[in-house]
């Protein structure tokens, strides 16, 4: 059963719902670089640089 929300209560949580999307959508790239420079390369591959990357 769906329990009644106010209207509040509904204003709320899409700005919750909102946010959330704007911080998956603006952070997840850097997160997946980060990570991958926090991990380094593959064992025989050249290590990751900024620049590589922009000259890749």
């Amino acid at each position: 059963m769906m329990a009644k929300l106010s209207k509040e209560s509904k204003q709320r949580l899409q700005q919750v719902f909102q946010c959330g999307q704007v911080i998956i959508r603006w952070g997840f790239i850097p997160t997946v670089l980060y990570l991958g420079f926090k991990r380094g390369a593959d064992p025989g591959m050249p290590e990751p640089t900024v620049l590589s990357l922009l000259w890749g």
